[in-house]
């Protein structure tokens, strides 16, 4: 009997290069495809959240008659004078998106900045972030040397057009400081009229284009006083003005600045949402910054 002797056969150096240089030209092929999935999914569960926040600020109009304030003003006693409250249009729809346990651990009669309310202003809403703004999921805005920490938020209401440095009681906009807008008021039309927009929180896409700030800062809590300078309310942590297009490289803490490629997601006085280029006609996005100027809106 002759003994055989099995020849075992196996990948040669150059079929398995091939294999992996096939492998690949497929995950080449396939990851730009799973990412636009992704970001998709994301622009959906975006404008899923504008929806819920527009059906509670018409929530919130039906039991009060009108729309919450862009941030409440109490000046205080001290010298120079302080916004001895603060506390913004997200913070007084908590209610009605479902978080009324945190809104009643808000202590309302002392300024947001108080140690009273340090942990509810702290506290992390889903429903106030955009899932592709990876910033604000997990930082805070800081104030003061201390410093005083509030959670992060991707949506801000709409003050008009500028500046809202400069008047932050203009009433162009469905919001602004103390502001009781009713649904009527909107002689525009709710859907020519812009209500809440995104904004990402970090660095400025071009920095230094706004004096010394540098950082979009955003909070659902409200506008917080500058610790440096109490009479300056900041405003522009509740709300924007429509100084920019979206996502122009010159905006600042005061525009829309979202974390998409080529469009901000808005929600619009009739609860429609609307993703709006940023290549949007300066013009017509002031227009719809306005709620009761009187201009013809085309399309957009």
């Amino acid at each position: 009997m002759k003994n055989r002797r099995s020849r075992q056969h196996g990948f040669t150096l150059i079929e398995l290069l091939v294999v992996i240089a096939i492998i690949a030209i497929l995950i080449a092929l396939l990851l730009p495809a799973v990412q636009q999935t992704r970001e998709a999914a994301r622009k959906t569960q975006c404008r899923d959240h504008l929806k819920q926040i527009g059906l509670a600020l018409h929530n919130y109009h039906d039991s009060h008659r009108v729309l919450p304030p862009g941030y409440l003003y109490r000046r205080s006693a001290d010298s120079p004078p302080a916004n001895a409250a603060g506390f913004g249009w997200a913070a007084m729809i908590l209610p009605y998106v479902d978080q009324a346990n945190l809104y009643s651990r808000m202590n309302w009669n002392v300024p947001i900045y108080d140690a009273a309310n340090e942990v509810p202003r702290q506290h992390r809403l889903a429903i106030y972030l955009c899932p592709t703004d990876s910033v604000s999921e997990s930082s805070f805005v800081e104030m003061g040397p201390t410093p005083e920490r509030y959670a992060m938020a991707s949506y801000v209401s709409s003050f008009g057009t500028p500046d809202l440095d400069e008047n932050q009681e203009q009433r162009l906009g469905a919001f602004s400081r103390n502001s009781r807008t009713r649904l009527a008021q909107m002689t525009d039309g709710t859907s020519n009229s812009l209500l809440v927009g995104e904004r990402e929180n970090g660095p400025f896409r071009r920095a230094g284009v706004h004096g010394v700030h540098f950082s979009y800062e955003t909070t659902w809590a409200g506008a917080v006083r500058e610790y440096d300078d109490p009479e300056d309310d900041h405003g522009h942590m509740a709300m924007f003005q429509t100084g920019h297009t979206p996502n122009s490289l010159d905006s600042d803490d005061r525009d829309v600045c979202a974390p998409h490629v080529g469009y901000a997601n808005f929600l619009l006085g009739d609860g429609s949402c609307r993703a709006i280029s940023e290549s949007i006609d300066f013009n017509l996005y002031q227009a719809l910054g306005t709620i009761s100027s009187g201009e013809v809106i085309g399309q957009f």
